[in-house]
């Protein structure tokens, strides 16, 4: 509705986050008058459209008989209720449609408790005190009780206000022999004041206090809420945090959000992966995991059959959106959504997510109105994530435990402990600073206009006023926090604190509050004590202070000390230049088989596009084999050997495959034409020929790519799709250029394939590059055999080390580096290259 009213009034609306923006200071300007129609002057641009969409939106309202909270006390008084006597106490510094509701309903012989001392700081208080005599109200001075350690601390705190903080450290040495502590700590960092703070209140709850007789104070109660509520769960610690989040940041809402992603992206592999995944959707085994990697699916038709097999989902209710439909039609959409997901069932399982659909069912009804008006899937989505962001849920509901607080929640309330966090300059008190929508000077020229909107000074008073009535609700210990560093900023302590007197100093040595708390000590100390983890955490922590240290590696480390016997082993040109470059990547791929799972890509892959190449090239020198004649060169024989193989290759649904089609195309096009490819009196012989045989005493196979006949005899050659020489193994000195790949087909394709015709040479052919790549001449081929040995002497004794090149050639495309640690460390453990 509010975006309704906006757009009426602004046009249109593009930006993202209008709502989150201009809601609030409309609010403001709701609250703070009876009657904005009668507010004219020489205003800005920006103040005017600001003013008549919060008319237009509080006359949308009000035509459909509603009205906003924020305007709740104002349209009260316009029912004249009936007074009554009353006795009000906790409203220390109302506002002024507060202070007209309280004097609308208050009959003679009410009371009104405001705490109105002779200070700077309470002259708004002070204000509202004379207005409300001159209403009629009789002005009564009450004696307050001055022995709580709290009402003396805000007295210290007025007067240090008032004349400077002189006698603060005398005031504050007779408030400590009270016999309770006020104390104030820093600490390093944000989740150290945190941890501190949960385990003194722990030790405090395991000593019989009460929890209702203990608070957590925070000025910013978001920024430390998710995290105490996190650790509190880690220290058994019941915490109850009953702020306001949107509903947009619960589970529910989060899934509501990627629902509506998911089907405008068109059903994308990640973002439908995470949604069908997700708790409030489904269980997936690995049954579901091991289909999705594999087929990769994109697009609705795809995702439903895979969610109706494997997850007994059936998701034809979503494909039902383009349609134009009258909005009560739309809402009922979405219940058939929530039940399709057993959404009200799933959300019972969490306090919160049961919260968060109740009020998303109330706000659908709101969404409904007026059920006549037609929307599109657009309008209906832009509207329904308003709604998540405008809907809140309490941050963490429940019944009892510990509460945290705001200090304006606490104004009343009495608590024998309380802890106050984050009393560092700038976040208590808070910095005040501009709307971005309605600036100060803008705000003190609608006071002119009998609008109570606060100025800069006013807030600052009431920061400190919201403090003061903080101080007044302890009756025993007080403890002021904060955190040094915060988000890699460094924080300077609260004036408030000095104010005080007080001096923050180190934190008391906190209590071990958990069990993971109690296993991160015990892994570094020796005992005992029944923990079914903490025996695998030790192991597992002496391994990694082991990889980590300059010990020899073991079994860790790839020294497993088990012969393999590879008698019976087939090796790969791939295989040998794995285990050349870092024995533990062949050992964590071949014999551990920890290899990344199948899985499809939205892209080609570089493997794909080799496999293109290769394809589109063999059948080419094919027709080429049957038609001596033939010109490879000509376009229409490539057009009709790349649409073979790509149908054989290219996955049909391939998003990014008709954007890139003729760019891989043309890259064979130009290969072909390039001389070097297919040198004049070269025929070829055999194409993606496989062999098989013994060298070096290792048993090999492959397949070479293309073999042609010469008159200097038969030439191998290996196609590539880089343009630089394929990295080889290590030589003595760690450098991975021994060639292995092109002495393989020279010594044991060729024979195998033609025993009878002598090789003449072997190469590489860059099809990007157009051009041949030999042997290098600077590389120490004469090295191979020792090479090779060295890799069977990895066999032998079973000892696959973590000795990447030096130049980490094996560590580019290596899926293991999770696995394996490579970096600094290594230096600690002496790299000899394998020839140890």
């Amino acid at each position: 509705m509010f975006r309704a009213a906006a757009e009426e009034v602004l046009g249109e609306i593009e930006v993202s986050g209008f709502t989150k923006a201009w809601l609030p200071t409309v609010r403001s300007l709701l609250q703070s008058s009876p009657d904005l129609s009668a507010v004219s002057g020489n205003f800005s641009a920006r103040t005017i459209r600001l003013l008549r969409v919060a008319q237009a939106f509080q006359q949308a309202l009000h035509k459909e008989k509603l009205i906003d909270l924020s305007e709740l006390y104002w349209r009260a008084i316009e029912y004249s209720p009936e007074p009554q006597k009353v006795l009000i106490y906790g409203y220390f510094q109302p506002r002024k449609d507060e202070l007209s509701w309280i004097n609308a309903i208050s009959a003679p012989d009410s009371v009104l408790f405001l705490p109105a001392p002779d200070a700077p700081l309470f002259q708004d208080v002070q204000r509202s005190v004379e207005w409300l005599v001159e209403q009629g109200w009789e002005l009564v001075e009450a004696g307050g009780k001055g022995g709580e350690i709290g009402a003396q601390l805000s007295q210290t705190f007025i007067r240090a206000r008032s004349r400077g903080s002189e006698t603060v450290a005398t005031e504050i040495a007779l408030t400590q022999n009270s016999g309770f502590a006020v104390t104030a700590h820093y600490y390093s960092t944000f989740k150290a004041e945190m941890r501190s703070t949960l385990a003194q209140v722990k030790v405090l709850l395991n000593a019989g206090t009460p929890a209702r007789d203990i608070a957590i104070i925070a000025r910013d109660e978001v920024a430390y809420g998710p995290q105490l509520i996190d650790l509190a769960w880690e220290y058994g610690v019941l915490l109850r945090a009953l702020y306001d989040t949107p509903l947009l940041s619960t589970r529910l809402g989060a899934w509501l959000s990627l629902l509506i992603e998911v089907i405008d992206t068109g059903w994308q592999f990640e973002a439908t992966a995470k949604l069908l995944s997700h708790p409030l959707c489904s269980n997936p085994d690995k049954n579901f995991w091991a289909t999705v990697r594999f087929e990769h699916p994109v697009g609705f038709q795809k995702w439903q059959k895979i969610a109706q097999d494997l997850l007994q989902i059936d998701l034809s209710l979503l494909k039902k959106i383009h349609q134009l439909e009258r909005r009560d039609s739309w809402v009922e959409w979405w219940q058939d959504v929530f039940r399709t997901f057993g959404l009200r069932k799933r959300c019972a399982r969490w306090s919160r997510e049961s919260i968060a659909f109740n009020n998303l069912q109330r706000g659908l009804v709101e969404l409904s109105k007026p059920e006549a008006e037609k929307l599109e899937w657009t309008e209906v989505c832009r509207e329904f994530r308003d709604l998540l962001q405008v809907l809140t849920v309490p941050a963490q509901p429940g019944r009892g435990g510990v509460e945290l607080h705001k200090p304006t929640s606490v104004v009343g309330a009495r608590y024998a402990h309380l802890f106050v966090l984050g009393m560092a300059e700038g976040v208590l008190p808070a910095m005040i600073s501009n709307d971005p929508v309605l600036d100060f000077f803008e705000r003190q020229q609608l006071q002119q206009q009998g609008l109570a909107l606060p100025t800069a000074a006013e807030m600052a008073r009431r920061e400190a006023l919201s403090f003061y009535a903080l101080l007044q609700t302890a009756t025993g210990n007080l403890t002021f926090s904060y955190a040094e560093l915060k988000d890699r900023q460094g924080q300077l302590p609260s004036p408030y604190l000095k104010q005080l007197g007080l001096k923050p100093g180190e934190p008391p040595e906190s209590a071990i509050a958990s069990p993971e708390e109690l296993r991160r000590v015990s892994l570094r100390h020796s005992g005992d004590y029944k923990d079914t983890v903490l025996p695998h955490a030790r192991h597992a922590f002496g391994i990694e202070q082991h990889r980590e240290s300059s010990d020899v590696p073991n079994e860790y480390d790839g020294i497993i000390g088990i012969p393999l016997d590879y008698t019976d082993w087939v090796f790969s040109a791939s295989q040998l230049r794995n285990l050349g470059q870092c024995p533990f990547k062949w050992f964590a791929d071949k014999l551990l088989k920890l290899g990344p799972p199948v899985e499809v890509d939205e892209d080609l892959s570089p493997s794909q596009i080799g496999q293109l190449y290769h394809k589109v090239l063999e059948l080419v020198l094919a027709a080429k084999q049957q038609q001596p004649e033939l010109d490879i060169t000509d376009a229409q024989i490539l057009e009709e050997k790349f649409a073979i193989a790509e149908r054989q290759i290219i996955p049909a649904d391939l998003p990014s495959w008709s954007l890139r089609r003729s760019e891989h195309l043309r890259c064979l096009k130009l290969a072909l034409a390039d001389p070097d490819f297919l040198p004049e009196g070269a025929e070829p012989l055999q194409l993606e020929a496989n062999f098989s045989g013994e060298w070096h005493g290792l048993k090999v196979r492959g397949q070479v790519d293309r073999i042609d006949r010469t008159e200097n005899g038969l030439v191998l050659i290996d196609y590539k799709t880089g343009k630089s020489r394929p990295s080889g193994i290590k030589d003595r000195n760690g450098k991975a250029w021994i060639d292995v790949q092109l002495p393989l087909y020279q010594e044991a394709a060729g024979p195998d394939l033609f025993p009878n015709e002598p090789v003449a040479n072997a190469h590489y052919y860059s099809i990007r590059g157009r051009n041949k790549i030999a042997l290098s001449s600077r590389a120490p081929q004469h090295e191979l055999p020792d090479v090779l040995d060295r890799c069977k002497a990895h066999l032998d004794q079973g000892h696959y080390p973590v000795q990447p090149d030096n130049g980490r050639s094996a560590c580019t495309y290596c899926d293991f580096d999770a696995l394996c640690r490579q970096g600094d460390r290594l230096s600690r453990k002496g790299n000899s290259n394998g020839t140890d």
